[in-house]
């Protein structure tokens, strides 16, 4: 393999931020029918990360093999095609500063355009009872204690949050200084005053299972992320839908994608590791760069193992539970009623975002379950989901009664090649986890969202390929 990429130095490479934007490719993506068994690399998931990794070693000359568990690319990109204006269900956003993002869409042809605007404002419900996000302050109904009335349900853990952030740079959060907030984010409650409803109210868009569970230095560096990509614009979106993007990434590649190909093991031989497959088939490579969530790696056996405090980090980083659902409604029910279309609630079906498209105001309606709620969801069965779906809907705002269709609902904690949204931080994992988390083992290198240090989303899943890519490269 060639090694011609002459960078002065990785960790300026990996924090650079910048690059322009052009128009679409089509997707084309199939099984080989001709299959070698040995490869200089074989990159484990198509997602963004294993498709950028694979253009950057194609273009040093490396002779691929990428294997899918799943039968489309993208991973936790995902856009529902066969849905009404065809939403994403997954990553979506593409920041001004995605620089690795934004060239590759340059590169590829790929058109970016301005999220169409949705209907100003929000609807709260609590307990059968609406208001506007506007009125909140003095609604009646409103049973914050009177220091915090004004502020929305969904604002209370980032009212409660200490300012400015102390996390300077985009990756301060691996430096020693920064472990003193690696604790529990409870612990901030104090700030507001804890209580069963304030916490009940702060469940429904938490990023994680409870508050205990959750570290304040994984919030806070999300939050000095999002800092940085404000401070720089607006996002965009992949015109014809995010899934686009991964589409022309495999397009473009030489390399053959195998997909329903789901690795059980993975046993170092010599200098080589040999894949064995759920189906009985075997590969072997020189290099490997493992894409998978933790939640799903976690269930592969390695030999030789992990050193074990990498294996604890696979085995115990959790990932969100959530479940989307889509729906539309055939008559604008929120002129009949007055209120917002877009939707927090404490009943079991949490945010309701109304999607604009091109031509439409409301083209869709995206359901958003986090957490607790989305696991008893996924309990359920899919007749049972689709009722209660339409019943609290009904129910909550009765002037949609009769004109909603329900068109999909996808869980990404029950989809075996996710198992979840994203991963986050508990209290104490930074600390304890943040020098092996990404960290090489033997011939074995990782990627993936959830192995990013600069950027999240989808830049951090280009940032994680990248890294991946030049550690194989010895760069």
């Amino acid at each position: 393999m060639r090694n011609k990429l002459n960078f002065t130095s990785r960790r300026q490479v990996l924090a650079g931020l910048s690059a322009t934007a052009g128009a679409l490719a089509l997707p084309a993506c199939v099984n080989s029918s001709e299959e070698k068994k040995h490869y200089d690399t074989i990159i484990i998931g198509a997602g963004l990360a294993g498709l950028h990794a694979s253009r950057l070693l194609e273009e040093e000359g490396a002779e691929l093999l990428i294997l899918e568990s799943n039968n489309r690319v993208g991973g936790r990109i995902f856009t529902m095609d066969d849905v009404p204006s065809s939403p994403d269900a997954g990553g979506m956003e593409i920041g001004q500063m995605y620089a690795r993002a934004r060239s590759t869409v340059n590169d590829l042809n790929i058109q970016l355009a301005p999220f169409p605007t949705s209907p100003r404002g929000m609807t709260i419900n609590i307990d059968d009872h609406s208001t506007t996000m506007s009125n909140w302050g003095d609604w009646e109904y409103n049973p914050l204690p009177e220091s915090i009335k004004k502020t929305p349900p969904f604002a209370l853990m980032r009212s409660a949050t200490p300012t400015p952030n102390p996390l300077v740079e985009l990756d301060s959060w691996l430096e020693k200084e920064a472990q003193q907030h690696d604790l529990p984010l409870s612990d901030y409650l104090k700030n507001i005053g804890d209580s069963p409803l304030i916490r009940d109210m702060i469940d429904i868009s938490l990023q994680g299972d409870k508050l205990e569970n959750i570290s304040i230095l994984g919030e806070l560096r999300k939050g000095r992320i999002g800092q940085f990509e404000r401070s720089n614009g607006p996002s965009e979106m992949v015109v014809g839908g995010a899934s686009r993007l991964p589409e022309a990434m495999a397009k473009s590649l030489k390399s053959s994608i195998f997909f329903g190909k789901k690795v059980t093991r993975i046993e170092r031989n010599g200098n080589k590791s040999i894949f064995t497959c759920e189906d009985g088939s075997e590969y072997s490579a020189n290099h490997v760069i493992c894409t998978l969530p933790y939640a799903v790696l976690k269930n592969i056996s390695i030999k030789p193992e992990l050193p074990e405090l990498q294996r604890r980090a696979v085995n115990e980083i959790p990932y969100l539970p959530a479940t989307v659902f889509y729906f539309t409604s055939s008559e604008p029910f929120w002129e009949e009623d007055g209120l917002p279309p877009t939707m927090w609630t404490n009943s079991t079906i949490e945010r309701v975002f109304a999607l604009a498209s091109i031509d439409k105001p409301v083209a869709v309606f995206w359901g958003l379950i986090n957490g607790n709620n989305a696991i008893a969801f996924d309990k359920l069965s899919r007749a049972a989901q689709e009722n209660l779906i339409i019943s609290e809907m009904e129910r909550i705002r009765p002037a949609c009664r009769g004109k909603l269709s329900l068109h999909k609902i996808h869980s990404w904690t029950a989809s075996p090649h996710s198992r979840g949204a994203w991963a986050y931080w508990k209290p104490g994992q930074i600390t304890n986890f943040s020098k092996v988390y990404h960290a090489p083992h033997k011939n074995i290198h990782f990627a993936g969202e959830h192995t990013s240090t600069f950027a999240a989303g989808i830049e951090g899943a280009f940032e994680s390929g990248e890294r991946a890519a030049f550690e194989v490269l010895g760069i």
